[in-house]
């Protein structure tokens, strides 16, 4: 398969970078015609790129999975605690907040087996991350990808009238790390030791 031109690959992106900003803000129905002009692109190129809605809306999907996985591998693989390892992945969560448009963070229901593929990626190398602190002791063991995904999307989505979310969300993140923590169960005490 031929690699699209440079300008025309740059121009793809243009439109997937305003249609996230104005999906964000203004809904799956935005005019495509909006969308290109946004871009600064004619509304022609939007359609070679993505012949319908539907094509464009599952490429911010498609696109938006793939930096969820790009942090969750980069998280999996952060040197030092598991737990480190679930804190990067919050605060890269927060961190791109901006550039995700997936369900959990108000986008639109989109899927398809390429979207899947992405998705359980991003589940694996979260439960690799999990199984080593698990492992160690270090994280709790009922403790699941889904949680540490459904925690990042909650922090991704800033609360109405709160001025400084970033500050607000990195202090639940301690928090809820601090509840991730492994534990001891509590041990029976002998009776009058």
């Amino acid at each position: 398969m031929r690699q699209p031109r440079k300008d025309a690959a740059a121009n793809r992106e243009r439109v997937l970078d305003a249609a996230t900003e104005l999906v964000r803000r203004e809904g799956e129905k935005v005019p495509m015609a909006e969308i290109a002009r946004h871009a600064g692109v004619g509304v022609g190129t939007v359609y070679r790129h993505f012949a319908t809605r539907e094509d464009l809306l599952g490429a911010l999907v498609h696109r938006s999975f793939g930096l969820a996985l790009t942090n969750a591998r980069a998280a999996a693989a952060e040197p030092g605690s598991a737990l480190e390892g679930v804190r990067a992945f919050l605060t890269a969560t927060l961190r791109d907040r901006d550039r995700f448009v997936l369900p959990l963070h108000g986008g639109p229901l989109h899927f398809d087996a390429a979207i899947r593929e992405l998705q359980a990626e991003v589940r694996v190398a979260l439960q690799a991350l999990l199984d080593r602190g698990q492992a160690e002791g270090e994280l709790r063991a009922d403790l699941l990808p889904e949680d540490v995904i459904v925690s990042a999307a909650l922090l991704s989505r800033p609360l109405p009238a709160v001025d400084d979310w970033d500050l607000r969300a990195e202090r639940q993140i301690e928090l809820l790390l601090n509840g991730l923590r492994g534990y001891d169960p509590p041990r029976d005490e002998p009776a009058d030791a």
